[in-house]
């Protein structure tokens, strides 16, 4: 047994927290200035960094099991009293307590490097597919990529240079109601928000400029829970779920349509609330808003293991937003708003479609994990920001107001749901029989792949009962800074 104790701390000893590399973007504003070689290369650069993510994965498993089994042969051992060996009690413990923490930090280590290559992976396909359709589409050529470009001014679509348009095809279902996407079917729900200097909406003569709307929705996702047998319990026992997802049916134009819809719900209550509004079509050809630079597509985002996508009503209303100035960055200038006569307002909706959980449980001699994914949606959360004249005050937050709650049910369901189909790694399955011979427990690993479709019609009208009743919240805050 004294050769598992020194393989053990060399495993423990061989684990360092590596930096994660830089993230990969999919696309970059000056993608279609590239040359052909030059895209060639970098389609070159990315098949050698999926190489070298998948070389990443592999062995980030192969330290993730090595330090499952450690697990258990350290249990075995402990039970067996073979470290006693190393001094009585005290040799018992320190063998117990070192071992369980070496296999616990090398399966954690390697689970973590491999979760970060196939994040990596995932990056770099997805660079690489859309510098491929740019490549094709300027005519260049594979085989001499320092030829000049048949068609240089060529330039990819967005619906066919983002993730969401090779994800999710155009939907076959009926087409949205007029009157959903105008908010006659909106069904009341409660809103708490929270408001932040609603004085601002006063100080250009109670006018107000909203020049954009911005609706997030999911493409696709991943959620998981994992429990462990706890310290007085018998065995080693582990349980791991996770379901992965995907949404079909969300295609561009319609994505913006629902932007449009939140856009026009919000300036009809803003003027119903007494205020002059102006729209991009009141402004667009101001300097400052013709000039300001654009997003090149939709804005991809990953967070929480949620990949989503956020719209505006035009290619022409999706401005670059930066990090000193966020969405308002292209109209402002030393801090202070570029637009003088006019209060600026942006606001920001979030939905999660499919709704989708996982959870653990430990009970007096099991330990289990299970998923949830449900054909409803949520609206993650609403913002309307604003920017106001310059004025010195003590601040409190970001102007505007913004919802409370991070989960709002909207609605119950928004489209079908394919029946779960089990992905679970047939190695899991056998470690796990492997394990159970050990007598000190195993470790169940279940993975469920679904695909929701959307039904455009219940979808928008999701969006809406969200969207209308935010903006309600937003016009009260409104009328009420006026009185």
């Amino acid at each position: 047994m004294r050769g598992v104790c020194v393989c053990l701390a060399v495993l423990y000893s061989c684990f360092t927290f590596a930096q994660a590399p830089a993230s990969i973007e999919r696309v970059k504003i000056s993608d279609n200035d590239l040359t052909c070689q030059a895209m060639f290369d970098e389609l070159q650069g990315m098949d050698k960094v999926i190489a070298e993510a998948k070389s990443t994965q592999s062995s980030g498993q192969t330290t993730a099991t090595a330090g499952q089994a450690a697990g258990v042969a350290a249990e075995v051992a402990s039970r067996t009293g073979m470290f006693g060996a190393l001094g009585g009690l005290t040799g018992h413990l320190f063998g117990t307590v070192a071992s369980k923490t070496a296999a616990g930090v090398a399966e954690q280590q390697g689970q973590a490097t491999a979760a970060q290559a196939m994040e990596r992976e995932k990056q770099a396909l997805g660079r690489k597919e859309h510098l491929a359709q740019i490549f094709l589409a300027k005519g260049c050529s594979a085989s001499d990529p320092s030829a000049p470009a048949k068609t240089p001014n060529a330039a990819i679509t967005v619906a066919t240079a983002t993730p969401s348009a090779a994800a999710m095809p155009s939907a076959a279902a009926r087409e949205v109601d007029a009157e959903t996407l105008a908010g006659k079917r909106v069904i009341p729900l409660p809103v708490t928000v929270e408001a932040i200097n609603p004085e601002d909406l006063l100080s250009s003569g109670k006018t107000l400029v909203i020049p954009t709307a911005y609706v997030t929705v999911v493409t696709d996702g991943r959620v998981s829970a994992s429990k462990q047998a706890g310290a007085f319990q018998q065995g080693n026992a582990t349980a791991r779920a996770a379901a992965n997802f995907t949404v079909q049916g969300i295609d561009k134009a319609y994505a913006q349509s629902l932007a449009k819809a939140a856009l026009d719900n919000l300036v009809g209550q803003l003027r119903a609330a007494g205020y002059t509004v102006l729209t991009y079509a009141d402004v667009k050809d101001r300097d400052v808003f013709r000039n300001a630079a654009r997003e090149a597509g939709p804005k991809a985002n990953s967070d929480g293991g949620l990949n989503t996508l956020t719209f505006a009503p035009s290619d022409e209303q999706l401005f670059q937003s930066g990090f000193n100035g966020g969405l308002f960055s292209e109209f402002i200038s030393g801090g202070k708003t570029r637009i003088g006569d006019a209060t600026l307002i942006i606001p920001q909706y979030s939905f999660h479609a499919p709704q989708a959980w996982a959870e653990g449980s430990r009970g007096y001699n099991s330990v289990s994990a299970t998923t949830n994914v449900v054909h409803g949606m949520n609206m993650a959360s609403a913002r309307v920001t604003w920017l106001g004249q310059p004025v010195s005050r003590m601040m409190r937050g970001i102007p505007g107001v913004a919802t409370t709650k991070p989960v709002i049910n909207v609605s119950e369901k928004v489209g079908n749901l394919s029946q779960g189909t089990d992905a679970s790694p047939t190695a899991a399955n056998s470690l796990s029989s492997v394990l159970s011979n050990f007598g000190s427990g195993n470790i169940q690993r279940t993975i469920t792949n679904y695909e929701m479709t959307i039904d455009r019609e219940a979808f928008a009208a999701g969006v809406m009962n969200g969207v209308q009743n935010f903006n309600a919240e937003v016009a009260k805050v409104a009328a009420a800074a006026r009185s």
